[in-house]
Parts: structure tokens; C-alpha cells; sequence
């Protein structure tokens, strides 16, 4: 028996190590981390609209939650009446808007080529007035001043003439044997003739004056202001003429704005037609609601939705396509255990709906950031077999994931560790009736133990708090 200490220890309680005292040891130590998880799909399409400016997403009927489905299959039906309407009018509106555009550039180029026109035309009329008050004064007006005076002098003639007939007559007939009516006769009408003569020339003098005074000097101020109206509309023409095409080309771009504003709003209500006609892309599983970094939301809030007359949120997922295979698990670690895990790592999942199995899991991702205070996410492929055909995407299960495993690991509880002012890791060794402060390097810690990398050694007695 004297050959076996570790034996008399153990029968020797006076060598039993006193109260607040740890024995170092080596024994096996192991890390896990224990994760709540869920399985999921590792292929989903969400379902969702969105749409660029109808926002009536009113449901007319709906594929059933869980059913499965084939690619191409309708997955959900909205009521378009309104909307189909909407792009008659917006038809309409987008063949008035062309129209009114086709007709601004025909009236553009009608008005450029009326205005060379006018412009023309006002030279031309400007030179020809020009043309026609030079002849007036050099030719028309003294011959108008002329031909004024020989008018009236030949009424003068007609008087004359007249008057001297009946003077002729009235010898002629006081020597003739005519009777006295017939003579009365001939007399009366030739004084006739003799007084319209007269008026005649009365009325040519009053005309010879007016045209004399009024008629041929105003006439001379109507065509040298003629002239000058003409200048002054060829200056006008010639001052608007881009002012107005720049009106005309600002009103033809406004035009062309709103056949584009008509031509996408257009386009935008057919796009959004088309999105109403909602097909699965592929075979899969449906599911109401979305997956959420693996997790099923549920579908709860979306009861009320789907179904015939429920309305849809645009941008809103309110259905998932998910492949029934393969499936992965996702989880969230908590902050103090997530500097444990690596890619590679590995454990087992039990599943909830089977607690008696466990599955073979891999890390396979982890979130760089938290994904909520004091969490990050994981994700882990699962080794399913035959005998796990019953997992569907949204059931859980506990995952737990050995990170670290020694056999032979030295440990102290976590409260023998004590902090120096330089920070570095001591521990209290009992040495007879006193102690000893001595350095350590510690290794990974769980469960209330922390490992001893170096320092220490088996049998090395050490002081609790």
C-alpha cells in the first residue's frame, strides 16, 4: 500500500486539501455551445409585388398554404378590372398626348414656312410701295392735277356749248314757221341740257377743289404712309420671327414632355398588368409569409390577406416558394460564445419533433455583425438521411456544437484566476503554511473552469476566492 500515495490520500484525511483549496488535476474538459435553431429551406423565392404605381393588389383567389406546386402555376390571383380600365383610359391619353405633339411640330413647320413667307411678301410690299410713291410723285400726281383742270374745263366746254345752242335755237326759231308748241318743245329741252351743264360744272368745280386741296396731297400722305407701315411690319416680322418659332419649339417641347410623361405612365400600368399574373418559377412548396435568415415568420397577420377580396401590401412579402430539399438550419449564438466557432465546426441537431435523434451539423456561415444585441447568426448544413423525411422548412431543433475537447486538460475553477496590475493571470499556491503568488496562461473556459495552458502542474494545490 506504501507504494500507492494517490490511494493513502484518499484513505488519509488529514492529506485532504483544506476548505477554499483546489487540487489540480488532469481529466477531460470540453467546450460546447448550445444553439437554438430552425430548419429551413437552402432554396426559397419570395413572393412579393412591386408594382410602379397601381397599389389595388385586391386577391381574387390564391394558392393554399403548403401546397405544392409545379413551375408555371398560377400562385395568386388579383382582381384587374380597375386596373384594365386604367389602361384603356391611359391609352387614350397616350394617343391624345401623340396626336398633340404630331400636330405642334405640323403647325411648327407650317408657321416657319408661312412666316419665310410673310417676310418675303412685307420686302416685296415695301419695295413696291416705295416703287409706286416714287411714280405718284413724279408722274401720277401732276398728272392727276392736270387731268383735274381739263376735266373741269371741259364741263366748262359742255356749258358753253350749250348755252350757245340755245341761243342759236331761240333765233332760228323766231325766223321759222313752226308752230309755237313744237318750238316750246325744242327750247325747253335744250335749256334742260344748258342747266345740267351747268350743275355739271358746279359739281366738277367742288370736285376739282377737293381733289386739289384733299384728294391728291392725301393721297400722297396715304401711300408715303403706306410705305411706312410696310417698313414697319417688315421690321416686325423680322423681330419676331425667332421669338415666335422659340414659343412655337417651347410649346412643341412641352408636348413632347407630356407624351413621355403619357408614354411611361402608360408603360407603367402594363408593367404593372403583367405583375398581376403571379406564376411560380420553379417546383416547391408554398408557404404564406417569408423566412427571415432561415427562419419561418409565420403567417398569422397574412390569414386575413389571402383570401378572395383580402388586399396585398405593395412590396410586401406575403408568400415564399420554398424547395423542400435540401434543407439547412439557422440559429442565432449568443455574443460570449460566438468567438468559439469557426467554419468547419461541428455537433448535432435534435430536432424538436424528434428528440431521441441527432443529426450531424457543420457551421457554415457566421454573421460578421450582430444581428440583434448580443447575437450573431449562424448558419449550419445538416446530413440528412432517409430517416428524416418527416423535417419540413420551419420546424426546430437544438443544436449543440463542440468547439474545443481535451482529454487531459489541466483546470482550476474560474474563481482561483486573479488579475495583476499588469492584467496578466496569476493564481494563489498553497506552499506549506503560506502561499505563492504564481503566473499562469489560461486556455478556453466552460462551465466555471478555466483551463491551465502552463503555470501549473497535477497535484499543485491552489487558493479559492
Amino acid at each position: 500500500m506504501a507504494g500507492i500515495p494517490g490511494v493513502l490520500a484518499a484513505a488519509d484525511s488529514t492529506n485532504a486539501p483544506a476548505k477554499g483549496v483546489h487540487t489540480v488535476k488532469a481529466g477531460a474538459f470540453k467546450v460546447e455551445v448550445t444553439v437554438p435553431g430552425a430548419f429551413g429551406p437552402a432554396q426559397s423565392t419570395a413572393i412579393k409585388l412591386r408594382p410602379k404605381v397601381w397599389a389595388d393588389l385586391t386577391v381574387k383567389s390564391v394558392a393554399a398554404h403548403g401546397a405544392e406546386v409545379g413551375a408555371g402555376a398560377v400562385l395568386i390571383e388579383f382582381e384587374t378590372e380597375k386596373l384594365d380600365r386604367r389602361i384603356t383610359d391611359s391609352q387614350r391619353a397616350l394617343e391624345s398626348a401623340r396626336l398633340d405633339l404630331a400636330l405642334a411640330n405640323a403647325e411648327h413647320q407650317f408657321a416657319s414656312e408661312s412666316a419665310k413667307l410673310d417676310r418675303v411678301a412685307a420686302k416685296l410690299a415695301f419695295k413696291r410701295l416705295g416703287e409706286d410713291l416714287k411714280h405718284f410723285q413724279d408722274h401720277i400726281k401732276e398728272f392727276n392735277v392736270k387731268s383735274t383742270h381739263q376735266s373741269y374745263a371741259s364741263y366748262s366746254n359742255s356749258l358753253a356749248y350749250a348755252e350757245e345752242e340755245l341761243k342759236q335755237l331761240k333765233k332760228m326759231y323766231e325766223a321759222d314757221d313752226l308752230t309755237e308748241e313744237t318750238e316750246e318743245i325744242i327750247i325747253q329741252r335744250a335749256l334742260n341740257t344748258v342747266n345740267r351743264a351747268r350743275f355739271t360744272l358746279e359739281r366738277a368745280e367742288i370736285t376739282r377743289l377737293a381733289s386739289l386741296k384733299f384728294g391728291l396731297p392725301r393721297e400722297a400722305e396715304d401711300r408715303a404712309t403706306a410705305q411706312v407701315r410696310s417698313q414697319l411690319s417688315q421690321e416686325r416680322l423680322k423681330a419676331t420671327f425667332e421669338t415666335s418659332a422659340q414659343r412655337r419649339e417651347l410649346s412643341i417641347q412641352k408636348k413632347q414632355v407630356d407624351f413621355d410623361k403619357a408614354t411611361k405612365a402608360h408603360a407603367k400600368l402594363e408593367a404593372d398588368r403583367k405583375l398581376l399574373d403571379v406564376k411560380s418559377p420553379s417546383n416547391g412548396v408554398v408557404y404564406y409569409g417569408e423566412f427571415v435568415r432561415g427562419l419561418w415568420t409565420g403567417r398569422k397577420h397574412l390569414n386575413a390577406k389571402l383570401r378572395p377580396g383580402g388586399k396585398v401590401m405593395p412590396n410586401e412579402i406575403f408568400m415564399t416558394l420554398v424547395a423542400p430539399r435540401p434543407l439547412i438550419i439557422s440559429g442565432s449564438v449568443a455574443e460570449k460564445d460566438v468567438r468559439q466557432l469557426n467554419l468547419g465546426t461541428s455537433g448535432w441537431a435534435t430536432p424538436t419533433a424528434a428528440p431521441e435523434q441527432r443529426i450531424p451539423v457543420t457551421v457554415t456561415a457566421i454573421s460578421r455583425v450582430p444581428s440583434a444585441p448580443g447575437k450573431f447568426n449562424i448558419t449550419l448544413a445538416a446530413a440528412l438521411g432517409a430517416a428524416h423525411d418527416y423535417l419540413a422548412p420551419g420546424m426546430g431543433c437544438a443544436v449543440k456544437l463542440k468547439t474545443y475537447s481535451k482529454a487531459d486538460a489541466l483546470t482550476v475553477p474560474s474563481t482561483a484566476l486573479h488579475y495583476g496590475a499588469d492584467q496578466k493571470p496569476f493564481v494563489n499556491v498553497v506552499a506549506g503554511d503560506s502561499t505563492e503568488n504564481k503566473p499562469v496562461t489560461i486556455g478556453r473556459t466552460a462551465g466555471g473552469k478555466t483551463e491551465i495552458t502552463s503555470g501549473l502542474k497535477a497535484g499543485d494545490q491552489v487558493k479559492l476566492n
